[in-house]
């Protein structure tokens, strides 16, 4: 029997991806841009430090504008599921986690980055600040319908003092090598926050 020739989908179509090679090629991607921002290395060090070759890194990044997005988007696929935790272990549990990744190094990085190049600043509030204010929002609102919270808590005002509390306690974490207790400093905040009702919750 005669094999039938290729159809142009099929043709389109190729190999599939090795996922061991997308998981590297992502790795290390992150690893890069926490070294030297987004625009601060080469596709070829890249591929290098991936232990790939050029052709798969464009096979997966049709532009260098679609690798940094890519990056950044990856950065929060291990922020954790907090929706199923109490109030203020959830909270304790996504600040930690916030902290942790501004620890690493990569915030100062990618503040350069963003001021040479506004395009990535509007990706990185995309795909990076936007699913963590919702996540940290998330808890909020379910706080306050739970009745944890203040009646009058103004919830964007709490998760402003949140999250910078997270950030900057990480940043400094990674400067100073201090330990981070994420949940004292919780607590700290929620005294001020908490229905009184509620207080020893915490």
């Amino acid at each position: 029997m005669s094999e039938r020739p290729e159809t142009t989908a099929e043709k389109r179509r190729g190999r599939p991806r090795d996922p061991r090679v997308d998981a590297s090629v992502t790795k290390n991607l992150l690893v890069l841009m926490a070294e030297r921002g987004p625009g601060g290395f080469s596709v070829d060090e890249l591929a290098s430090r991936a232990g790939v070759g050029k052709a798969a890194i464009y096979r997966r990044y049709p532009s260098r504008a679609a690798m940094e997005e890519a990056g950044l988007a990856a950065v929060n696929e291990d922020m954790p599921d907090v929706s199923d935790l109490p109030v203020r272990e959830a909270l304790i549990t996504l600040l930690g986690w916030l902290s942790g990744v501004h620890s690493g190094g990569m915030t100062p990085s990618w503040l350069m980055g963003m001021q040479k190049t506004p395009a990535i600043k509007e990706i990185y509030g995309k795909k990076v600040v936007a699913p963590r204010q919702r996540a940290l929002e998330a808890v909020l609102q379910r706080g306050r319908e739970e009745g944890f919270f203040r009646e009058d808590l103004d919830l964007h005002a709490a998760m402003r003092a949140l999250s910078w509390m997270a950030i900057m306690s990480g940043m400094h974490a990674n400067i100073r090598s201090e330990h981070t207790d994420m949940e004292q400093m919780v607590d700290m905040l929620l005294t001020g926050m908490i229905n009184p009702t509620r207080a020893s919750d915490l």
